[in-house]
């Protein structure tokens, strides 16, 4: 499927958008790390993937949320994320991450369960991506299984669950008519409308 240029211009605002976010989330991660550690800090993981749900859930097209996510770790990346160019090779396995929850159903179900395990796979993604940077060593079994549980629920909530209710609230201003997602919502309601009529 080719993409139309408004669709391109919408995931880079959007991405861009996270990627600031995601900058000002990494900011705000140095103190709570500090406080809790890193594994405490992992429930923040998710808002770190909240880019690819949000992109694809409103555009429907593949590699929507594979581009969405690593425009965003680039812009974290060039605006001075201290995680340097780990945050932007990290975006790229939770993209790929991302990008299969989508791929799984074929590009045909954007519902709240398809967009939960996008955040879901994206944890296991940089997960792996960790685990390959660090060294397998570097956890602990009981810390990997840990940080990973933790990594996943953040990930299907704030990265799911939150992208479904950020892109939902937007369909209501009117700003998407133009996109996939409201295009669906009408097809859906003239099939809905036509079967209650008979």
């Amino acid at each position: 499927m080719t993409w139309k240029m408004k669709e391109v211009v919408l995931a880079v605002i959007l991405s861009v958008i996270c990627g600031v976010i995601y900058l000002g989330w990494s900011t705000l991660w140095v103190p709570i790390s500090s406080l809790v550690g890193p594994v405490g800090a992992g429930f923040m993981f998710g808002i770190w993937v909240i880019a690819s749900p949000i992109v694809a859930y409103i555009i429907r097209k593949p590699g929507a949320a594979f581009v969405a996510e690593v425009a965003a770790a680039a812009v974290e990346l060039l605006t001075g994320s201290h995680f340097g160019l780990s945050a932007l090779l990290i975006g790229v396995f939770q993209g790929i991450g991302s990008e299969i929850a989508f791929a799984i159903f074929r590009y045909k179900r954007y519902n709240l369960l398809t967009l939960m395990l996008s955040g879901a796979l994206a944890a296991v993604f940089a997960m792996i991506y960790n685990l390959l940077a660090n060294g397998f060593g570097y956890y602990s079994t009981g810390v990997f299984l840990t940080t990973l549980g933790i990594h996943v629920i953040s990930g299907i909530i704030l990265g799911g669950w939150l992208a479904k209710v950020v892109v939902d609230a937007l369909a209501k201003t009117g700003v998407l008519e133009q996109y996939a997602i409201m295009k669906e919502r009408r097809k859906k309601g003239d099939i809905n409308g036509h079967v209650s009529g008979l």
